[in-house]
């Protein structure tokens, strides 16, 4: 799976700035052509023995525990779209690059990562 990385706190962050815990939401985008592929969310917290995190689904990523991650991450913004994904829109790649272009002004992060998506 292909995932854009769209929310951290670290998306700014320079050598030299002091340390803060990181939070990541990155959202894998479903392919236009695939009628079975899906939107998926990476959510990851922390560095080394202090981190967790996983691939989840967008009703499993909605979830009140992680709320303190989309706020960490400044991810706030995402939440909407995480909202219209649970109803049934399905976001391309480059649509959710687009979103974070609108609002970082620049390209995201993009990687590959060889993971089943979640059901």
């Amino acid at each position: 799976m292909r995932f854009v990385k769209l929310a951290s706190n670290w998306l700014e962050r320079v050598e030299g700035d002091p340390f803060v815990w990181p939070f990541w939401v990155d959202v894998a985008g479903a392919d236009p052509d695939d009628p079975d592929a899906v939107n998926a969310v990476a959510i990851a917290e922390g560095v080394a023995h202090g981190s967790a995190g996983g691939v989840f689904s967008v009703e499993e990523a909605l979830a009140p525990v992680f709320a303190r991650v989309f706020e960490g991450s400044n991810g706030e913004w995402l939440l909407p779209h995480l909202e219209r994904m649970r109803a049934g829109r399905r976001y391309s790649e480059a649509e959710l690059a687009g979103l974070f272009r609108e609002r970082h002004g620049r390209e995201p992060e993009v990687y590959e990562w060889d993971v089943q998506p979640p059901r």
